[in-house]
């Protein structure tokens, strides 16, 4: 009997000692989870600054409507109807992306924030395909716990703050917007060839 218990916690204290490196495999090395559904597209907001541990991202919508909210080391993926979606993003300060999404394909934005004028203030990285940002997308799904929209009890539902409060962050947001012109817009926007097909993102190594 003393044989059987003692297996027992061996057994037990080995559960306890692998699980975790378990755990941590699947979130960062199983890249099926960002595979996008045939008539869908799929985006992944990754967090991944040490710094911002103590800060969440909201994404939201024109109908201030959360979309995710984003916190420590995450990559929240989010199904998305193919086509154009306008979406703003809060941490600091608020940011607007222009999106237009393909069925099909996984597209990803970094949320993160930079030291500016003795202050930390937010950004956005939309991954464009092609740019410095496509080549550090690994990286910076490195060692993110993945999580599904589904999951966050803050998607599909109204802001939990004043609607007049909102409506400022999107006037503000939309001023930036116009206010960057062309070129600077563009740096905010993901179209429908950026996004990832299943095989890309089969590839993936992070």
């Amino acid at each position: 009997m003393l044989k059987l218990e003692t297996a027992h916690q061996v057994l037990l204290i080995a559960l306890v000692l692998v699980l975790p490196a378990c755990q941590s495999v699947a979130a960062s090395d199983n890249s099926s989870a960002f595979v996008a559904p045939e008539d869908q597209a799929l985006v992944v907001f990754i967090q991944n600054l040490r710094e911002d541990q103590s800060i969440s991202y909201t994404v939201f919508d024109l109908n201030k409507q959360c979309i995710a909210e984003v916190g420590g080391r995450q990559a929240e993926v989010v199904p998305l109807k193919p086509g154009k979606h306008t979406l703003y993003i809060t941490g600091y300060n608020t940011h607007r992306i222009d999106t237009s999404l393909a069925a099909g394909r996984t597209y990803f934005v970094r949320l993160y924030s930079i030291d500016k004028f003795a202050t930390r203030v937010s950004d956005v990285t939309p991954v464009q395909r092609g740019s410095e940002a496509y080549k550090q997308l690994g990286t910076w799904l490195k060692g993110a716990r993945v999580v599904h929209a589904s999951d966050d009890p803050c998607s599909g539902k109204p802001l939990k703050e004043r609607p007049n409060r909102t409506q400022r962050r999107i006037n503000e947001a939309n001023a930036d917007w116009k206010g960057a012109g062309g070129p600077k817009q563009a740096d905010y926007m993901l179209i429908q060839s950026d996004g990832l097909t299943a095989a890309e993102v089969a590839q993936l190594r992070h």
